[in-house]
């Protein structure tokens, strides 16, 4: 599905940890805010957040949002990373519980601590569903990009 690169991105999502969450408000401003993240199928991810965070007040009110997770890598030659955009919105029932479990089995040091096992329990959990995907690499070659449709799949 997507260019022989199913792999390749899979281990991208499951190397990386942190991506930026883009989201407006109800007026549309925007916003930025880093998230630990967790991908669980396809281009779906999940993190944990407060509530009453600003990004996940936008998200309630427009839960169209975008995401950029990149390598860290001071070689532009070696810049590569995954440019999202879809919706997001907090989890219910079993598959929040789901979401927590895949949390814990990537973040093990929140399952190994009570505390932090504690305040993930009262907070929320959100999952992003991407609609379009960009993969952008410049050790293929500067400015090298593959980009897919997820609408209607």
């Amino acid at each position: 599905m997507f260019d022989g690169l199913d792999q390749e991105l899979n281990v991208f999502l499951a190397l990386w940890r942190t991506a930026a969450l883009a989201t407006a408000d109800a007026d549309g401003a925007p916003h930025a805010a880093n998230i630990q993240f967790v991908h669980t199928d396809g281009f779906e991810l999940v993190w944990v957040s407060s509530r009453a965070a600003r990004h996940s007040l936008d998200l309630v009110q427009r839960p169209a949002c975008a995401m950029a997770i990149y390598a860290h890598d001071d070689n532009p030659e070696a810049i590569h990373g995954l440019q999202l955009t879809g919706t997001a919105g907090e989890l219910r029932g079993d598959a929040r519980a789901r979401a927590v479990n895949q949390h814990g089995a990537k973040y093990t040091f929140v399952r190994e601590t009570p505390a932090l096992q504690a305040a993930v329990e009262k907070q929320g959990v959100y999952r992003f569903e991407a609609r379009r995907v960009r993969f952008i690499d410049n050790r293929r070659g500067f400015g090298w990009k593959r980009e897919w449709s997820l609408e209607g799949l």
